[in-house]
């Protein structure tokens, strides 16, 4: 009853606002968002033939002396289609004409979405006004609460977590089992916490150590100071684009060259740092390298130098962490 009656009703708002009202309720959203598209889609298909056909009596009642003045000497068939065109187009013109129409894409459109991709969208006005919301709740925030660098505090003997992170803002991908790697260690999220909160550092998070053996999962790199740094100015994609691809066109031009690899202490955050003239797609964030009989993790990729202009930086696998998708790789 509750994912078939219910459900439906508060399918129409956003993901965040049901999370907020809800939390993690049982309720099979998918399904209830298919029963709430299926009925938005046609019970607003039949309001616009409902609606077309009071507009096209209404404009017959209103314009049928009118034509027939104005269409003195013309043919009955002539005055028909004056009034049926002056009514079509008053149709097609009119504000609920584009609303109902509108809401019946929407509705099938959830529908599909719900059905096929398992999705549960809300319908799109509330959720254009809970991005608005957000933005003037998220800049009234950072007016409140200025940025700061992340204050990290390890624990001690009596305490339950192994590091504590406060910070002047929410982390929302820190969640267990989340592994953050800091300052060479490993630790794993193990929640959010009230406890040592302050105005400047409202959002406080506990990490443990990893417990032995056990794979690490999906390892961040954490700097307490990455907050103060300026955001890279992203380009134009449009440019952007075509200028990737015009230097992937001149460098498949180019005969192969050798990949520069360059080994480091490891201080940097990398070991091993990759330049090639061809992209690799399957290097990913995560996966394994094996060069020389060692393994590798992959850190990062970055742009490299105008001839090898793809870049890619790896770090030594720990004795404790799990390799995956491992790939063998030769500089030749």
């Amino acid at each position: 009853m509750w994912t078939y009656v219910i459900a439906p009703l508060f399918a129409f708002l956003p993901r965040r606002w049901r999370r907020a009202i809800f939390g993690d309720s049982p309720a099979n959203w998918p399904q209830a968002t298919a029963v709430s598209g299926a009925i938005e889609g046609f019970g607003c298909l039949g309001g616009l033939i409902a609606w077309y056909f009071h507009v096209m009596y209404a404009a017959f009642n209103e314009q049928v002396g009118a034509t027939l003045q104005a269409t003195k000497g013309v043919p009955g068939e002539g005055a028909a289609m004056a009034m049926g065109a002056g009514a079509l187009f008053y149709f097609a013109l009119h504000p609920v004409t584009w609303v109902l129409a509108y809401f019946t894409l929407e509705g099938f459109w959830r529908l599909v979405a719900a059905v096929f991709t398992e999705e549960s969208p809300g319908t799109l006005p509330l959720a254009a006004l809970a991005w608005v919301l957000g933005g003037m709740r998220r800049q009234a925030y950072e007016l409140r609460v200025p940025l700061v660098a992340d204050q990290v505090t390890r624990g001690g003997e009596k305490d339950s977590w192994a590091l504590r992170v406060a910070s002047c803002r929410p982390k929302p991908e820190w969640k267990y089992p989340l592994t953050i790697r800091c300052q060479g260690e490993y630790f794993q999220v193990a929640g959010e916490a009230q406890a040592g909160a302050t105005p400047a550092r409202p959002h406080v998070y506990l990490l443990n150590r990893p417990p032995a053996g056990e794979a690490y999962r999906g390892v961040r790199e954490y700097d307490p100071e990455a907050l103060l740094r300026e955001p890279e100015v992203q380009p134009n994609f449009l440019k952007k684009y075509l200028r990737e691809k015009a230097e992937r066109w001149q460098l498949q031009r180019l005969p192969p060259a050798t990949d520069i690899v360059e080994r480091g202490d490891g201080k940097q955050g990398w070991h091993l740092k990759i330049e090639s003239r061809r992209e690799k797609p399957e290097w990913m964030p995560g996966r394994t390298i094996r060069f020389e009989e060692e393994m590798f993790h992959i850190r990062e990729t970055y742009r490299g130098s105008a001839g090898r202009p793809f870049g890619y930086r790896l770090r030594k696998l720990q004795e404790n962490e799990a390799a995956r998708g491992v790939i063998d790789y030769w500089p030749e």
